[in-house]
């Protein structure tokens, strides 16, 4: 299994959201999160699981429910870049922060 990173804008994204839906309804906030970290779980055994991004070399896109993870398998870990719900416009130029090196 190959270690997951995700980059400063993953990470607050899933804070964010997290308390966005725990303001509406904590079980769908604790169940969004599973969701998410049950799609995280995967990438980490099966890097290959996600498609490729045709815009952006090397990046790939999975799927979890509503959300769509943005990531990159590097030598050593897969580096998630971005988190975004389906029906929120997606920043897929942002780099991820993370050298090539990772």
């Amino acid at each position: 299994m190959m270690k997951v990173i995700l980059s400063k804008d993953a990470a607050d994204y899933l804070s964010h959201e997290y308390g966005y839906l725990s303001a509406f309804n904590s079980r769908a906030a604790d169940a969004a999160m599973a969701r998410i970290q049950g799609g995280i779980r995967r990438l980490a055994a099966y890097p290959q699981v996600g498609a490729p991004v045709p815009v952006l070399t090397g990046r790939r896109q999975l799927v979890v429910g509503p959300y769509i993870i943005t990531y990159r398998i590097g030598r050593d870990a897969i580096m998630v870049s971005n988190i975004t719900h389906g029906r929120q416009r997606e920043q897929l130029d942002r780099d991820d922060g993370l050298d090539e090196s990772d």
